[in-house]
């Protein structure tokens, strides 16, 4: 009797003392939002330099950066003259993949969706094309978002061959934004 309590204790105790299951993913939280990074992704400040979350994988080549900006900041921007777009979340949509324009050769954007992320308007669409400088063929995952506040940019991206293999990572960590400010 006493070596079942034994064996019972110690198998309970080998479940509980595991490492992370490759499921679990790890939760970032900001002033504004929190979002998930995959277990086996690393933290670091390299990729963009306004950007407060930033996780890369490059053993795959899979990057995410998450950016934020106020509504005042964009609107004001229209008003000067910066943007020449409607004050609304496909204005936004229309500044980002204009500088994307810009940057990239060969440039589509494709999968083009309006939803809604953890209450949160969003638009959620891909791009593709190659870099300007260096040639390489990218494919990103994108999804603009906004709450009362401000409007984010969280952009996933790989190496344009490797698009079909790893989306399926991009979509997740996108679905698992969610602003502070949104009532529920």
């Amino acid at each position: 009797m006493c070596l079942k309590k034994v064996i019972i204790l110690i198998f309970l105790t080998s479940i509980f003392s595991c490492k992370k299951s490759e499921n679990d993913n790890d939760r970032i939280f900001t002033e504004n939002y929190s979002i998930e990074a995959p277990f086996d992704f690393e933290r670091t400040t390299t990729m963009n330099e306004l950007a407060k979350v930033q996780y890369k994988k490059p053993e795959e080549d899979l990057h995410f950066i998450v950016l934020e900006e106020t509504k005042e900041g964009f609107q004001n921007g229209i008003k000067m003259g910066v943007h020449k777009v409607s004050p609304s979340l496909f204005g936004y949509y229309k500044v980002i993949t204009n500088h994307f324009d810009e940057i990239t050769d060969n440039f589509k954007t494709f999968d083009y969706g309006v939803t809604k992320i953890n209450s949160c308007n969003a638009i959620v669409f891909s791009m593709s094309g190659k870099d300007l400088e260096d040639g390489k063929g990218v494919y990103y995952r994108y999804a603009i978002l906004e709450d009362e506040k401000n409007l984010y940019q969280i952009m996933s991206w790989t190496n344009l061959g490797y698009k079909d293999k790893l989306v399926g990572r991009m979509t997740p960590i996108i679905n698992s934004f969610k602003s502070n400010s949104i009532s529920k």
